[in-house]
């Protein structure tokens, strides 16, 4: 219901009483305390005002937002209240009316020109609703309202406003007019090169973001700003960034960049050249414990045990000072691998009793713990005493049921893992492996085949894009005698994730469609990810093609 404002005056009082109840009036003054001299301040808003603010936030609690906005965006029009136009802001922007919001938050930018957040909120606003050809000026004013010692935080923000743009070549030269001033002063010409580099980046410019990060580079040669876009362009094989990376690394001798370098190399699979990176910083920072983390492990997938063991274990010594979660998961990373270290010499009994010395003083740390000691054994092929682990512990963790229902399977107890498996289900509902597992598991043994793929299609709605759930219902489907189909769903799992018992499957599609020499270099292609894969192994011994 609304009512008429000229009633607000004789109400004012008990409006004021209703609104400070209900926790909608703000604080615009306070009544001083007895003890002070000052003068008092009187509240410049009227009882009508206040009433307005009042009827406007009842009506958005009654479901109206748009008589709410109006009624709180005029009173802030008439009072100049800085609450009251963020207020209505917030209204707008809750309601998803991007128009309400910019038309509060430019009432709000021209109440008060040198508000900083009333600015900012325009530009966010204008870029949200895809504005931005006008966005120049609002960027221009957000950068000279900054101050001068947050200048360089506030252009590095710059690509983080414009990322969700449509136009992002227009976006770029906008950006570019803007930072004309700020490319040649010395205390903002790195940041400001970094982020119109950025900027290029996002506009498929990659040989302008090169150019912009060598003359970040170039204006000043201690900042990271331009060699982290460099480390991103090495990422995307630009020519010349590379060397760029190096030059900031003699420069600035600077542990992070050395780590981010590294990253981006193991993320390229180029693991001689991180290493002879991990080598280095270990011995000119030996306290960056991560580096001790990564090297020992990039030692252990190289099967260099001795030195991986010598690496990890100084990790081990480094991190134990760190009490913090990180550091936790960490040491038990570093001791699981440090663990399968001795079992692949054969001391199975002392790796285990390596990994029972693991942090347990949580459930999550316990969880932790077991599923090392579980993975451990089942690298070794120890699929029973992995299974008494967990049966001994009594696990009643989906994760944990899950590992031990995988188990029983290796150990043909079949009933045993069906039951698992369905416990896990009644449990979480949505826990995806279970179904699937369930269902491939009855579709490779060509058991309950409608209720196989039922299972499979259930995982599959939860996690529409998961490359081995894909998998699974291409093999119930071949299992059905649906080849054609089976090949659809195999060949777009093994696009998504080529994988070695992807692989073993889609080649056995193919062999059955008499495609022969496709099927041979999809098994090719398998073993070269893979050769002791199981699946693929036993495919190649059964059907004894000549690859």
């Amino acid at each position: 219901m609304k009512f008429p404002l000229f009633f607000a005056r004789p109400w004012a009082g008990s409006l004021v009483l209703l609104a400070y109840t209900m926790g909608l009036a703000p604080v615009y003054a306070q009544t001083p305390s007895a003890q002070t001299t000052e003068p008092v301040v009187n509240s410049a808003l009227t009882g009508e005002l206040l009433y307005e603010i009042l009827l406007g936030e009842l009506n958005l609690r009654h479901g109206e937002p748009g008589a709410g906005f109006s009624l709180l965006l005029d009173a802030a029009r008439r009072s100049n209240d800085v609450q009251l136009f963020a207020r209505a802001v917030d209204i707008a922007l809750q309601a998803r009316s991007g128009d309400g919001a910019l038309m509060a938050a430019r009432a709000w930018a021209q109440a008060y020109p040198q508000d900083r957040k009333a600015n900012l909120q325009v530009l966010q606003i204008l870029l949200a609703v895809n504005q931005t050809a006008e966005s120049q000026e609002f960027l221009k004013k957000e950068i000279s309202l900054a101050p001068q010692n947050e200048r360089s935080v506030a252009i590095s923000l710059i690509p983080r406003h414009y990322a969700r743009v449509s136009d992002k070549k227009l976006a770029t030269a906008i950006v570019q007019k803007v930072l004309e001033p700020y490319l040649v002063a010395k205390s903002t010409a790195a940041a400001s090169w970094t982020a119109l580099g950025r900027m290029r980046l996002a506009s498929d410019d990659a040989q302008g973001a090169l150019q912009a990060a060598q003359q970040g580079q170039a204006a000043d040669a201690q900042a990271m700003g331009p060699a982290l876009l460099a480390l991103e362009l090495v990422g995307r094989k630009i020519q010349g960034a590379e060397e760029l990376v190096s030059l900031a690394q003699r420069q600035q001798n600077n542990p992070e960049l050395t780590m981010s370098y590294v990253r981006v190399l193991i993320e390229l699979r180029r693991y001689s050249d991180a290493d002879r990176l991990l080598r280095n910083l270990t011995q000119s920072h030996p306290q960056q414990t991560e580096a001790w983390l990564i090297l020992g492990s990039l030692q252990f997938e190289q099967g260099q045990d001795a030195q991986a063991e010598s690496s990890l274990a100084k990790y081990v010594t480094t991190a134990s000072q760190d009490t913090s979660n990180n550091s936790t998961r960490g040491i038990t990373q570093a001791q699981t691998r440090r663990a399968a270290i001795l079992a692949r010499q054969g001391k199975l009994n002392e790796a285990r009793q390596l990994l029972a010395q693991l942090p347990a003083s949580n459930e999550d740390e316990l969880r932790s713990r077991l599923l090392a000691e579980v993975q451990l054994l089942r690298e070794q092929r120890q699929w029973q005493a992995a299974f008494d682990v967990l049966d001994k512990a009594n696990a009643s963790h989906p994760d944990l049921m899950y590992e031990q229902a995988m188990l029983a399977e290796k150990l043909n107890r079949l009933d045993v893992m069906e039951k698992l498996l369905l416990a896990v289900i009644e449990q979480d509902p949505e826990y995806h492996n279970a179904y699937n597992a369930l269902g491939f598991s009855l579709a490779d043994r060509k058991l309950r085949l409608p209720e196989a793929k039922a299972l499979i299609i259930k995982a599959l709605s939860f996690a529409p894009n998961d490359p081995f759930i894909t998998d699974s219902l291409g093999w119930v489907e071949f299992r059905l005698g649906n080849f054609s189909v089976a090949l659809r769903y195999l060949q777009k799992a093994y696009q998504d994730r080529p994988d070695p018992e992807i692989a073993a499957h889609l080649g056995e599609v193919l062999w059955q469609l008499n495609r022969q020499d496709e099927a041979r270099t999809v098994w090719r292609e398998g073993v070269k990810l893979a050769p002791d894969n199981e699946t693929l192994q036993e495919t190649l011994q059964r059907l004894q093609p000549k690859l």
